[in-house]
């Protein structure tokens, strides 16, 4: 009996002990944290840790994951005009563990520029708006900005790439075109294209001439730099004479302007015929017509009186000849 009493309690603590060991190797497999360590392993690769809201299959709770997020920028590109602002929207995103405080740097900024974040710091999940303000001192050119999030042992970085280029005015007619015939009277269409060659945006107006005058005219255009826009101006030809005419189609140059040479393009000439029905109209009077046909007027009132004058003398002349030979009566012999 006493044999048989020490052969069972030998086999209990036999599979006692390889009962623990066996669960404390399941607890240490890569599925598992050590509990025993009371934090998480920094060195445990991501991959075994799952996103954060998720539950993991094995256990509850993320806190054994390292901490680990994502830095994203709205554009990876920007070209901006010395002198002025620009705006940029970043993301930081959290991918697993306990979030903690994280700050945004930037480095590789142009000299007499500066760059802002708001917030620079936070918890991530969060956004960020990066401002970048040049001056009109900041170089042009192309620079790489590094921006840097740093926090709970974890540096992320992303890369936007900044064109600086310098205040550039240029406003141009591209083409300009205009029906080749019409009638006194009608409405004259005048299309242009214009287009703005510099680097900032621009108000303008846009003139159409014939023969040196004004006919028509669209103020208040706004175009953005490397922008067309397709116009279109009335002419009204009420009151003009028919015959042939130069239209061109004009911008007048913008504050800080210096390339003028686009800025006028010839649409072409136009024929304006007369009205259906009516009468030719009457050839120009040349300069000082005026003036002489009063001076023959003159000419010809004088030569009048002169011939009557002298047709009166004339009568005169014979009555005094007939008076003398009636007093002088026949002569005696």
């Amino acid at each position: 009996m006493s044999l048989l009493l020490c052969v069972l309690l030998a086999t209990s603590l036999f599979l006692a002990i390889d009962n623990a060991g066996l669960t404390e190797q399941e607890l240490s497999g890569p599925g598992h944290p050590n509990l025993g360590s009371g934090s998480f392993d920094s060195n445990r690769p991501i991959g075994a840790c799952v996103p954060v809201g998720s539950v993991p299959k094995v256990h509850h709770g993320g806190g054994s994951c390292p901490l680990n997020f994502v830095l994203s920028l709205s554009q990876e590109s920007l070209i901006e005009v010395q002198g002025s602002t620009s705006l940029v929207q970043l993301s930081v995103t959290l991918v697993s563990g306990v979030s903690v405080p994280v700050t945004m740097s930037a480095h590789g900024t142009p000299d007499n520029t500066q760059i802002l974040f708001a917030p620079s710091s936070a918890k991530p999940s969060f956004s960020s708006t990066m401002t970048i303000a040049t001056s009109p001192e900041t170089p042009s050119g192309q620079y790489s900005i590094t921006i840097t999030t740093t926090g709970g042992g974890v540096e992320k970085s992303a890369t936007l790439s900044l064109l600086v280029v310098p205040v550039v005015h240029d406003v141009d007619v591209v083409t300009a075109t205009v029906q080749g015939v019409a009638t006194v009277g009608n409405i004259v269409s005048i299309n242009a294209t214009v287009a703005n060659y510099g680097s900032v945006s621009e108000s303008f107006e846009l003139q159409a001439y014939a023969n040196a005058s004004l006919v028509a005219k669209l103020s208040m255009l706004r175009l953005d730099p490397s922008a067309t826009h397709a116009a279109r101006l009335v002419w009204n030809s009420t009151g003009f004479s028919p015959g042939t005419y130069a239209v061109v189609v004009t911008v007048p140059p913008v504050q800080g302007e210096l390339n003028l040479l686009d800025n006028s393009r010839e649409a072409g000439k136009i024929r304006l015929t007369q009205t259906p029905g009516s009468g030719p109209s009457p050839s120009p009077a040349a300069p000082g017509a005026g003036q002489a046909f009063n001076y023959g007027r003159q000419l010809a009132i004088l030569a009048a009186i002169a011939e009557v004058a002298i047709v009166f003398l004339v009568v005169l002349r014979r009555k005094g000849k007939s008076s003398t030979r009636s007093e002088a009566g026949p002569r005696k012999i």
